[in-house]
Order: C-alpha cells, then structure tokens, then sequence
C-alpha cells in the first residue's frame, strides 16, 4: 500500500474506512491514513506540476491539439457525407467524435456533453432560440449545490456545428431519445462510453489518449498567464482567495 502511487493510495484510504464501517471494524486506523493522504494530496496538487500520467498523455501542442483534432476528425467525417449514403448510426457515431472534440475545444466540461437534452428540462439542456447563439443549461453538475446552476453562451461556430449535426441526427433511423449524444446502437450514450470514446479518438488522431480531465487542465494551462496575473492583482489589492472582490472593480 504505501509503495502506490499518492492518488491510489487516497482511494484505497478511503475505501478502506468505508468497509471498516460497513462491516463494523475499528477504523481509527485507516481513518488517520485517509486524513494524511488527503493532505498529502492537496500538498501535491498545490504545487501545479505536471504527473507522471499527465506527462505522458500530454500532446503537442497542448490545448491547442484538442482544435486540431476536431480539424482532423471532420475531414473523415466529410468523406463520410459525401458518399450520398443514407444517414446512418455508424456514420453518426464519427460526427459525434468530431463535435465532441470541437465542443472541448471551447467548453472544457467534464463528461457532461451526454446529459444535455434538446429540450428544456430540469436537468441538464441545450437553450437553442432560433436566431442567435446556443447555450448549455447546466442544471446538474459536480458542484451545483454550492455554485448552482450555469449557463454558458456557445459561440457562433460551435452553434453552427450543433444546428448542423442536429439536422443530421434527424434523419438517422433508430435514434428515438432526446438527449444529444447516442452510442453505437442508438441509445442515450452514457458518460463513460464518451470517456472511452474521447480516450480512443485522441489516440488515434494524436497519438495520445487522454480525456475530459486533461483537457480541463490543458485549458487551464493555455490560460496560466492571464491567471497568474489575476492572481497577483488580488494579492495586490488585499482581497481573500476565491474573493470575488477584484472582479467589482472592472468596468465595461
């Protein structure tokens, strides 16, 4: 156990103290390991390096791969329409690959794209007014109960490509949900499958597999030094972190 890796030792801590309980063990044990692996942890991420696992997936490029890839992606997928082929699942499936991609390109969510419907719900939904661009309504995410619901303005291109791809997805045969995204059989594809999916595709468009999360910290990374100068500004300014002070002071 204490030869894993940090991150594999957090969860195995934490499950430990679960199965303790659940089987009514002493847990006190596990319970001060769990506590100093999460500190480790933090400690760890605090530092801003790059992991082993990280550095491995990371492609070329950075975040700017992620774009280049959905460039790529679309090119097969325009092969695909050309051929005056009735609008198939499999045909389907590839065009979703290329607007997944796109979509992280500019909206670096986690593996939420699945969970949008075309319709307004409680849940999450795509807001598509007929003029102007298109939002994601983020009704159920990870931290929803202190942050609350979202809605993030999609830009012109991105709104094209989901009018586009939703044309598309119309005339499929066998699609008979409403959610944005399906699997290979038609049915609502489920977030894991697009992890997967996204894994693969990276893989072989850049020879790199990684997914959701490396794309968030690749943005994030992309956007280093306009944070770090957000950053020293509130230190300057005497505000707390995660203050949303200093932002009350600019002006249109």
């Amino acid at each position: 156990y204490k030869k894993l890796q940090l991150n594999v030792r957090r969860h195995l801590s934490i499950a430990a103290v679960k199965a303790a309980k659940a089987y009514k063990q002493n847990a006190d044990k596990w319970t001060v390991q769990m506590y100093k692996d999460s500190s480790a942890y933090e400690r760890q991420r605090g530092k801003n390096k790059r992991t082993k696992k990280e550095t491995d997936a990371w492609p070329k490029g950075g975040f700017k791969a992620v774009k280049r890839a959905s460039k790529e992606q679309w090119k097969r997928v325009k092969l695909l329409l050309s051929k005056d082929e009735e609008p198939n699942l499999k045909t389907l499936y590839k065009y979703q690959l290329f607007l997944i991609l796109k979509l992280f390109s500019e909206v670096p969510f986690r593996n939420l794209f699945p969970t949008f419907k075309l319709k307004k719900s409680d849940g999450n939904y795509i807001d598509r007014p007929k003029k102007g661009n298109w939002s994601f309504v983020v009704n159920q995410h990870k931290t929803v109960k202190k942050q609350g619901p979202k809605e993030v303005k999609l830009s012109r291109a991105n709104t094209m490509a989901l009018r586009k791809f939703l044309v598309y997805r119309e005339k499929v045969p066998g699609v008979e949900h409403d959610f944005l995204l399906s699997n290979k059989s038609g049915k609502k594809m489920s977030k894991a499958t697009m992890g997967k999916a996204v894994h693969r595709v990276t893989k072989e468009l850049l020879g790199k597999a990684f997914g959701s999360r490396l794309i968030r910290v690749l943005a994030s990374t992309e956007l280093k030094p306009e944070i770090d100068k957000v950053e020293e500004l509130r230190k300057k300014m005497l505000h707390a972190p995660g203050s949303k002070q200093t932002k009350q002071y600019t002006r249109d």
